[in-house]
C-alpha cells in the first residue's frame, strides 16, 4: 500500500496521476498480470467489447438504455468522463459510489506489487474489478485507444463491436485505415460475433476471417414495408432477417443507432429472453436517452449544443446538423478549441463552410494545442475568428444576442452555438454553466 494513507477518491487519483506513468504505454503484459493476481469472480452474464474511432459512447448508452428499458441489469465502463470520474463506471445508469472505486483501488495496489500503470490501466482495471463481478447480465467495455493493445483487451469477449475506423491517434495505430483497422480489430475472438459498423477497411474483415471470427453488419433500406422513400430498419434475429419501422429520431448517426438496436436483438437471444425484443418498446428507449456531450442541447434561452467530436470524422456528421440548422436561415457560431494531436486543419476544413465565426479559447489541459497554433492553423482557413484567454470568456461572447463579427446577422436571424473539440471543452462547458 501507499506509504501515505487514501481517504478520499480524488486522493487516490492525484496519487495514480503522481506516481504511475502518464504517457501511453501500449500493450497488455503489465495489466494482465496485475489482473490476474486480483482473482476477479466473473459473473456478468454477456460482456461485450466496443471498439472503433467515433460513435462508441453513444452505441453504448443505447444498448445501456435498451437493456435498462426491459429491467435487465448493466454495468458500464466508458472514459474519459466529463464532469466527474464516476462516469466512467456505471451500473443500471447510475456512476458508481467513491466507496466501490477506492476498494477497487486498494485491491489493484495490493496486487500490482512494483508493476507500473498507467491511470487508463489503473482504471480500467478498477472497472472490471467492479463490474465482472456484479451479477450482471451484461457488462459493455469501451476500447480507449486501438483494440489490440488496449488494457480493455485483456478479456474475451461474448460480443464484439468495431463502430468506426477513421484517422485518429496515428502516432500510435498507424497512418492508414488498414494499419488502424488492424488494431482495432485486434480485440476480436475465435468463434465470437463482430458486429461491424459501417465503411470498414478490409483489414478488419481479413482479420476476423483469419480468426474464424463470424461478421455480422447492419443497415436500412429503402422501399420496405410499402414506403418507397423512408428507410426501415432491418437486422438479425433468432436466425432470420427481420424488417421493422422507421429508425429512432435521434442526434446521432444512424450507424450508431443500428449497431446498438443489433446488438441488442443478440443479446436478447443469448440471455434467452427474445420474447422481450420488441422494436417499438426499444425506439422510445432509445428516443429518451440522455448522451452528454453527444449533440446535448442546453435547456437555455439561446439553442446551444455540446458535442465531443474532435477529428474529421466527427465533423462530417457535425457538418450535416449544421446544414440543416442553416437550411432554416440559422447563422451558426462555433467556441472551439483541441488537444495537439489532432487534425484540426482538416477538422476546420470541413466546417468552414456552414460555420459563420469561430470563438477560439485554450484548454487548461498538458495536451492542449496553444492558442497561438490553434489561432493560425484556423486563421488559415477561415476569416471569422475571435480568440479569447479562456472557454469561460469565449462562451460569455457567444451568449450575446447578437455576434457584431457576423456581416450577413441581422435581427432576423437566430444564432445557434456549438460548443464542441474535446471532453475537456465540454467539461468547462458544464461548468460554467453550473457557475462552478
Amino acid at each position: 500500500m501507499p506509504a501515505v494513507c487514501m481517504r478520499t477518491l480524488d486522493d487516490w487519483l492525484n496519487y495514480i496521476s503522481s506516481t504511475h506513468p502518464n504517457n501511453v504505454e501500449l500493450g497488455l503484459t503489465r495489466v494482465k498480470a496485475v489482473f490476474d493476481k486480483m482473482n476477479v469472480q466473473r459473473t456478468a452474464k454477456q460482456v461485450i467489447v466496443v471498439s472503433g474511432t467515433n460513435g462508441k459512447g453513444s452505441t453504448i448508452a443505447l444498448i445501456e438504455s435498451g437493456i435498462q428499458s426491459i429491467r435487465g441489469t448493466v454495468g458500464v465502463y466508458t472514459s474519459p468522463h466529463i464532469t466527474n470520474y464516476n462516469e466512467r463506471i456505471r451500473i443500471n445508469g447510475v456512476p458508481v459510489i467513491d466507496e466501490k472505486i477506492i476498494q477497487s483501488f486498494e485491491r489493484i495496489e495490493r496486487s500490482r506489487e512494483g508493476v507500473e500503470l498507467t491511470y487508463f490501466e489503473f482504471g480500467t482495471l478498477a472497472a472490471l474489478d467492479i463490474l465482472l463481478s456484479s451479477n450482471l447480465d451484461v457488462v459493455v467495455l469501451e476500447v480507449g485507444l486501438g483494440g489490440r493493445l488496449d488494457a480493455v483487451n485483456i478479456i474475451d469477449s461474448d460480443l464484439s463491436i468495431i463502430t468506426s475506423v477513421a484517422l485518429d491517434h496515428t502516432d500510435w495505430l498507424g497512418d492508414s485505415l488498414e494499419k488502424i483497422g488492424y488494431e482495432k480489430a485486434g480485440i476480436l475472438r475465435h468463434k465470437t460475433i463482430l458486429l461491424a459498423g459501417e465503411n470498414l477497411p478490409d483489414s478488419v474483415f481479413q482479420h476476423a476471417e483469419s480468426i474464424d471470427c463470424p461478421v455480422l453488419t447492419v443497415g436500412c433500406e429503402l422501399g420496405l414495408m410499402g414506403d418507397s422513400s423512408s428507410p426501415q430498419v432491418y437486422c438479425r434475429h433468432n436466425g432470420e432477417r427481420c424488417i421493422f419501422g422507421k429508425p429512432p429520431v435521434l442526434r446521432l448517426p444512424l450507424n450508431n443507432i443500428l449497431l446498438a438496436f443489433q446488438a441488442l436483438a443478440l443479446l436478447f437471444e443469448k440471455l434467452k429472453i427474445t420474447a422481450l425484443f420488441d422494436y417499438h418498446n426499444l425506439r422510445q428507449a432509445f428516443e429518451s436517452t440522455y448522451i452528454p456531450g453527444r449533440l446535448e442541447k442546453l435547456a437555455l434561452e439561446q439553442e446551444i449544443y455540446l458535442d465531443v467530436g474532435h477529428n474529421p470524422h466527427a465533423a462530417s456528421y457535425l457538418k450535416s446538423f449544421l446544414e440543416e440548422l442553416r437550411a432554416d436561415g440559422k447563422l451558426i457560431q462555433v467556441v472551439y478549441s483541441s488537444l495537439d494531436d489532432k487534425d484540426v486543419a482538416s477538422l476546420v476544413s470541413i466546417l468552414a463552410p456552414v460555420v459563420d465565426c469561430w470563438l477560439l479559447a485554450p484548454l487548461v489541459n498538458e495536451r492542449a494545442l496553444p492558442l497561438a497554433n490553434l489561432e493560425t492553423l484556423v486563421g488559415e482557413r477561415v476569416e471569422n475568428v475571435l480568440s479569447f484567454e479562456s472557454v469561460s470568456k469565449a462562451i460569455d461572447y457567444a451568449m450575446l444576442q447578437h455576434n457584431p463579427n457576423i456581416d450577413n446577422a441581422s435581427s432576423e436571424n437566430e444564432l445557434i452555438t456549438l460548443i464542441f473539440g474535446s471532453f475537456y471543452i465540454i467539461e468547462a462547458a458544464k461548468k460554467h454553466f453550473e457557475g462552478v
